[in-house]
């Protein structure tokens, strides 16, 4: 059977060994998004927490790039460099003066962890009360989206993902979710659709509806801009399942993306 085409869009959210837990050289991921036919790829590792302070660091987990490879890793670089970086609420000045000493094409925002619940991995979260977990999630979202830091608000389906669906609150998750696209297409921020997401509505039904459906129906509706991102850890998921993606993004009457460099962003036409 041949393999699946993969669409020419390009891919946003890629890693590296840097972040400590992708595999693979840079140059293999590089030679596997030509081999796709991807028009651009972008480099997105984790920055590591070290700007906080240290009574942060001593309570907040961390998967990130040591200090001393964020300089290495962005002069390897040699097609569009960002960082995935956790927004961290009251930190937002360390991180600034960090970002300050790098030229970055894109940055963008995630949540694995909140603050509230502990500083661990959101799946550590799995046997607690949903809901409580919910809310703060979607606050920190909408908190990163108004820091003005992030030109792009990465997988916001992680929390779905990662903690149990609270069945009785379907309507008020999906309000969430409307609430964010709609700050974020006000702020000027992009939204990302990761591989993962998609995937993840594949296989998974929750009550209530189909959240990923509900991202699209948010998007289109309120017209912020997307990203597009695997988030492969290995090179041959570069790409990863858009020969499906791009589709149903089309679907839903998406028809254009993002793409940026230096800061600066250009609307392109889906395939």
């Amino acid at each position: 059977m041949a393999p699946e085409k993969i669409p020419p869009v390009a891919d946003y959210h890629v890693h590296t060994p840097y972040c400590g837990h992708a595999q693979g050289k840079m140059v293999d991921y590089v030679k596997c998004a030509i081999d796709a036919g991807l028009p651009e790829i972008g480099f997105s590792d984790h920055l590591g927490r070290y700007y906080l302070t240290k009574s942060q660091k001593r309570r907040y987990w961390d998967w990130g790039m040591d200090q001393r490879n964020l300089g290495r890793y962005l002069s390897e670089i040699a097609i569009r460099s960002g960082l995935e970086i956790d927004y961290i609420e009251g930190a937002e000045d360390l991180l600034r003066s960090i970002l300050s000493l790098y030229s970055l094409d894109y940055l963008l925002g995630s949540i694995h962890c909140l603050p509230s619940q502990g500083w661990k991995h959101l799946a550590h979260y799995a046997r607690k009360d949903p809901w409580p977990v919910y809310e703060q999630y979607f606050a920190m979202a909408q908190a990163a989206i108004a820091s003005g830091i992030f030109d792009s608000l990465a997988h916001i389906d992680f929390i779905w993902r990662y903690v149990k669906w609270p069945d009785t609150k379907a309507e008020q998750v999906f309000a969430n979710i409307d609430h964010t696209i709609k700050m974020a297409a006000d702020r000027n921020v992009a939204i990302e659709i990761n591989s993962n997401g998609f995937l993840w509505s594949q296989l998974y039904k929750v009550n209530g509806g189909d959240p990923f459906e509900a991202l699209l129906t948010s998007l289109k509706k309120h017209g912020a801009d997307i990203t597009i991102g695997s988030d492969a850890h290995k090179p041959e998921f570069v790409g990863k399942a858009y020969g499906g993606l791009i589709p149903a993004l089309k679907r839903q009457g998406i028809k254009r993306y993002t793409t940026i460099e230096q800061r600066k962003r250009r609307s392109v036409a889906l395939p």
